[in-house]
């Protein structure tokens, strides 16, 4: 099965918000950036994810999830 192919505008849904909008990919998967509505409200947590709500072609899978880390979870911040 394939996981991408050619760009093209599919609508998305942020997960922090649920706003709704069409963003261009070469995937039917999640994908990770700022979101026109919550992000500004957030600037320490400003990258989001955006859940793809088209429904996979016959012959397509979705991409794993990225596993999303945070700067304390990669080296200690402790002096």
């Amino acid at each position: 099965m394939k996981t991408t192919g050619k760009q093209s505008s599919k609508l998305y849904r942020c997960q922090g918000c649920g706003h709704e909008s069409h963003n261009t990919t070469n995937h039917y998967g999640k994908f990770y950036d700022r979101c026109r509505k919550c992000s500004p409200k957030s600037p320490m947590d400003a990258i989001k994810v955006h859940e793809c709500l088209e429904p996979l072609p016959a012959g397509w899978a979705r991409p794993e999830d990225w596993k999303i880390v945070k700067l304390g979870d990669l080296v200690s911040t402790d002096t």
